[in-house]
């Protein structure tokens, strides 16, 4: 008897988590997005399934949170549209979703900006990697205060990374590299949540701020190509968790070897192009977790 009360609860609690539909404001919203992006005639998303069931081209491209009105009723919390090629703006309804968290739109060729409503939106993470976006740092972008992720790399971006991004402080990936940034704000120092900030293939100008040092939970810095001057900070030595250092093509200053004793769990180093002078550190070869060590470029070794 106890055996069969279990298979009963639970036959009734797949039957019950099954019958769950998305909310059908929220599918008139999904299809005004799909019809906006174009991909209403790529006929590979049907609407006569149910978004939230898992089914067809749906599994790949929306999760659901069915826990609403005692399991009966789905909302969107994630959407992925990937490498289909659309070469639109960004629809204004994705922030009709109100329960919308998780956002990859990259791969594609949208173009334009982000639009000023977005502005409303609790997105924890956000990807509009590699596509056409253009103007300057969208300043949309810092109202989304729940972000933890973003990435807008591979774009079009260009001027300053402005001071009001210091209000992104729940953000612990920051991605922004190939782009046409040409300078950071000191309001970034304030960003100290970050453990992964990535600004290569920029054009920055002057020197590697020394208020990296206030990061000191990141553990992968990229710096490659982004036009900064030497030399490099010693303050870097204050990040004792990265794993992952990676800086290049620095110009006008040389640099000593920066010192990379206290960081005990780096992986890859890469110095490429940096103007280092002096000697390499005999302790670099007691980094055990060391992987990865290019020194490309360095010809001023003593």
């Amino acid at each position: 008897m106890k055996k069969l009360a279990f298979f009963l609860i639970l036959y009734s609690n797949f039957t019950f988590t099954q019958s769950a539909k998305l909310d059908k404001q929220e599918v008139k919203v999904l299809a005004q997005i799909w019809g906006k992006l174009g991909l209403t005639e790529k006929r590979r998303w049907d609407f006569e399934e149910d978004p939230c069931s898992g089914q067809g081209e749906w599994q790949f491209s929306v999760r659901c949170d069915c826990s609403f009105n005692k399991n009966s009723t789905c909302r969107v919390t994630a959407i992925y549209i990937i490498s289909e090629n659309v070469s639109t703006a960004l629809p204004v309804e994705f922030t009709k979703l109100l329960k919308l968290e998780v956002l990859d739109v990259g791969q594609n060729y949208l173009k334009g900006t982000i639009p000023s409503e977005w502005a409303t939106m609790r997105l924890i993470t956000l990807t509009l990697e590699d596509n056409r976006l253009s103007g300057p740092f969208p300043t949309t972008l810092t109202s989304i205060t729940s972000l933890q992720y973003l990435n807008i790399r591979g774009n079009d971006f260009s001027g300053l990374i402005p001071e009001h991004i210091s209000k992104l402080n729940n953000l612990e990936r920051l991605f922004l590299s190939s782009n046409k940034f040409r300078g950071l704000s000191v309001a970034i120092e304030n960003l100290t949540n970050l453990n992964d900030l990535r600004i290569s293939d920029n054009n920055f100008t002057g020197k590697i701020p020394s208020f990296i040092s206030r990061w000191t939970q990141i553990t992968k810095l990229e710096l490659l190509g982004s036009s900064f001057e030497g030399p490099i900070p010693s303050s870097i030595s204050l990040l004792t968790q990265l794993d992952n250092l990676k800086i290049s093509d620095l110009k006008v200053q040389r640099s000593t070897f920066p010192s990379v004793e206290k960081m005990t769990e780096l992986r890859t180093l890469i110095l490429r192009n940096c103007l280092i002078h002096g000697t390499i550190p005999n302790y670099i070869g007691n980094l055990r977790h060391l992987h990865v060590l290019i020194l490309f470029g360095v010809a001023c070794l003593e």
